[in-house]
């Protein structure tokens, strides 16, 4: 392989690092975001699938959740961020999450458009 293209894939892998990097603190402020939200509207798709508490979740599910725990009024503590990139449109996060709610979360993220939506989501009371 010449010099040049050796210099030129190191260029593009150091490119694509520092633009999953980027995107990644996206997500995971994207996440926090929707925490302190109260709602998944505009952080989740609307034929999400997933796993809560009491089994197989949709995103009417997720919303009367989020209207159910409304008056909670505490902020929104999460930890222990990982985020793995699938493909250039596909991640998947996981993150632990303190409070009156304990629990780990498992979530798949999709860019749809010029957003990345949460398609999948599972979470697990933390022990």
């Amino acid at each position: 392989m010449s010099f040049s293209k050796t210099i030129l894939i190191a260029v593009i892998a150091s490119l694509s690092s520092f633009t999953a990097a980027d995107v990644s603190d996206d997500l995971i402020a994207m996440d926090k975001q929707w925490g302190m939200a109260g709602g998944p509207a505009g952080y989740v798709a609307e034929d999400v699938i997933g796993i809560g508490p009491t089994g197989v979740v949709n995103f009417s599910d997720l919303v009367a959740d989020a209207a159910a725990n409304a008056n909670v009024g505490e902020e929104y503590v999460v930890s222990n961020y990982q985020v793995k990139f699938l493909s250039d449109d596909i991640a998947v996060m996981v993150h632990t999450a303190a409070g009156s709610d304990p629990h780990a979360s498992l979530h798949v993220i999709q860019k749809q458009g010029s957003d990345w939506l949460v398609v999948a989501t599972a979470s697990a009371p933390a022990s």
